[in-house]
């Protein structure tokens, strides 16, 4: 089944722990569409309490910090905070949030 998708923009964007959850370390993003908003998470889990081996935990991060990296690029901005009001693309999976695209074509 392929997704639904909406275009929209970036209403919020913060680096860091999630406020709920503080073991989850990322980006956290917020959406806002036509009468609508969703948010988005890609987050790592950094809790002592968290059983998986080093070297996953190690990618995880390092796919983390790859994501941010190109949807910076893809953005032509240099911080995640000038990602805020960037056209894109938001893709759901029902009516779940599944992923997002720049919209580099009117940048």
């Amino acid at each position: 089944m392929v997704g639904k998708k909406e275009l929209g923009k970036i209403e919020s964007v913060e680096f860091g722990r999630h406020p709920d959850r503080p073991f989850l370390f990322g980006l956290q993003l917020t959406f806002k569409m036509e009468g609508a908003g969703v948010q988005g998470f890609y987050t790592v889990n950094l809790s002592e309490d968290c059983k998986w081996e080093i070297a996953d935990r190690s990618l995880t991060i390092v796919e983390m910090v790859e994501f941010v990296d190109s949807t910076l690029e893809n953005a032509k901005v240099n911080h995640v905070s000038e990602l805020k009001n960037i056209p894109v693309e938001i893709t759901f999976n029902g009516n779940c949030f599944k992923s997002f695209r720049i919209l580099t074509e009117v940048l």
